[in-house]
């Protein structure tokens, strides 16, 4: 005999199946969202920056469309934390880009993401490197500055307008702000280094070591100092730099050439073999080993 509870039940009964179903599709989605963020990560740190945007693209569709499901629902908590990680990977398209030289495009997102965290750090700090990379520096920054006034203290902001005053041939500035990027003290994990040294000009020691790492901060430290002529000081600081990343390849040509200028082949000889089994086939490290073989079989 049919009842009004019967009919309640099998309603309920309804309903319970249409929320499970949904429930595994958010579940599916987000699962894909992660795998696919996970293999952009992968492809941009080996420099696969065209994969990377496609995965990264992948990702934040799947987590916005997450975010879409649960506002219908009323879940508006958890929509948003959906929606953070959509515009996360949004961020990532849009270095991505920038990697590629797709500037302006990737200003367009930078300033997109932007709207949605108009706090973040992060976020100001990349839209320096972007609008650096289009040589508006002044614009740059002013970027610089709004990521200092959230994160005052960051070495990596630090050092990046500090770049901006040396290639706007403010010496001085660039310096200062490197020197205040040293002095300050990282806060993020991925700020220490901590390895086994691999190779460095007058380090033997097969101790684990945790420092700063801020062989990029040095590096332009001893651009300045190689652009003001102070050729020992440019040196230093190119050594200090591969003190705290052996595998500064950048820090490794440009100590290479020193050491040749000073007539130290052999120590050159070692950046040079050095940078080619980081970067095989590159013409300067080739050079550069070619012209110490000559030297140190002439003394």
């Amino acid at each position: 005999m049919y009842s009004e509870n019967a009919s309640f039940d099998y309603s309920y009964w309804i309903w319970g199946k249409k929320m499970a179903k949904m429930t595994n599709a958010l579940k599916d989605l987000d699962r894909l969202a992660g795998e696919s963020y996970s293999k952009a990560r992968i492809f941009f740190q080996t420099g696969k920056y065209d994969e990377a945007l496609i995965a990264y693209g992948k990702a934040e569709e799947a987590w916005k469309k997450i975010a879409e499901l649960l506002f219908e629902k009323g879940k508006e908590k958890r929509g948003k934390e959906f929606l953070e990680k959509s515009q996360e990977a949004r961020s990532c398209t849009g270095m991505a880009l920038f990697k590629l030289g797709k500037y302006t495009e990737a200003l367009k997102i930078v300033d997109a993401v932007l709207e949605f965290k108009p706090d973040s750090s992060t976020e100001w700090s990349n839209r320096g490197f972007v609008l650096s990379a289009l040589d508006r520096n002044e614009d740059a920054l002013e970027a610089y500055e709004k990521a200092l006034s959230l994160d005052p203290e960051s070495p990596k902001i630090l050092t990046s307008k500090g770049i901006v005053y040396f290639r706007m041939g403010i010496p001085e500035k660039a310096l200062e702000t490197f020197d205040k990027a040293l002095a300050a003290e990282p806060k993020q994990a991925s700020d220490w280094a901590c390895k086994l040294p691999r190779f460095s000009f007058f380090s033997r020691n097969k101790a684990p070591v945790m420092k700063p790492d801020n062989a990029e901060t040095w590096y332009w430290k001893g651009n300045i100092f190689l652009e003001l002529g102070e050729k020992e000081k440019a040196l230093e600081a190119y050594k200090t730099a591969l003190e705290s990343d052996p595998e500064h390849l950048d820090s490794l040509l440009f100590g290479g050439d020193l050491l040749c200028e000073f007539s130290e082949y052999k120590e050159a000889f070692k950046c040079y073999v050095r940078a080619l089994n980081l970067s095989p086939g590159n013409e300067a490290a080739k050079q550069g080993k070619e012209f110490c073989e000559t030297k140190i079989n002439e003394q």
